[in-house]
This record gives structure tokens, sequence and C-alpha cells, in this order.
């Protein structure tokens, strides 16, 4: 999903993703994986590196790894370092998973309504 900067405090990009990266060590606090790491992950979800160019096994997508720097109570509000963390877009999204669920269920529910206002729950 793309990021909508508007939540987000006008330095975001220039100074606080970058303090982030370099916080956490350009890895995933789930999983550990490297920021850009080149590789695939198998049926289990396991990361493997591959060298650049290198395809991977039959039956599985080479991919880039990438960085989010995630909310981790979940809400675009509070932008401070103690409620932010590196993790890579799959763990992001299995982190998030429970939240969008119940985005997703209220959208069903109440079709149009996550367009135009802001859901009455967020962890």
């Amino acid at each position: 999903m793309p990021i909508d900067y508007r939540d987000y405090p006008p330095d975001w990009k220039k100074f606080t993703r970058p303090r982030i990266l370099a916080r956490d060590g350009r890895k995933c606090r789930c999983c550990g994986v490297v920021d850009k790491a080149y590789g695939y992950r198998d049926a289990g979800g396991r990361f493997h590196s591959l060298p650049a160019g290198t395809k991977p096994p039959l039956g599985f997508k080479a991919l880039r790894i990438r960085m989010n720097v995630v909310h981790l109570d979940h809400k675009l509000i509070d932008h401070s370092d103690s409620n932010l963390g590196l993790m890579c877009e799959r763990c992001h999204g299995n982190y998030d998973k429970p939240i969008t669920a119940r985005q997703a269920a209220y959208t069903t529910k109440y079709p149009g309504a996550a367009a135009t206002l802001p859901l009455p729950f967020t962890a």
C-alpha cells in the first residue's frame, strides 16, 4: 500500500527514516533480514540470500528486501523514536494483519466508509 506522506512529519524521508534505519542496523526487528538483501523466501517464509543476479530455485520468486519504518502502536500520531521500528515488508504485513483484517471487515460492512472517514478503531 502506498504511503500518504501527509500523515507524516515533513522531515520523515530526510531525517526520521534514515535515523531509524541506522539505529536498527538496517535489519528487520522480527526476522533479522537486512535492507536491500537479494534472494528468495522459502515456503515457510524464511529468507535465503543469493548473489545479485542469481536465479532462485525453480518455483521461487527472486526479491529485494525493502524495509518499512513502522509505528509500533499502529497509529500515525506518535512519531517518536520509541514508537518506531524497522520491519521488512513481510513482517510489517504480518504485524498489521489484525488491524487490516478489522479494517477490511468494516469496509465490507460499510462500503466506501474507509475512503471517506477515519476508521473507528486502531489497536
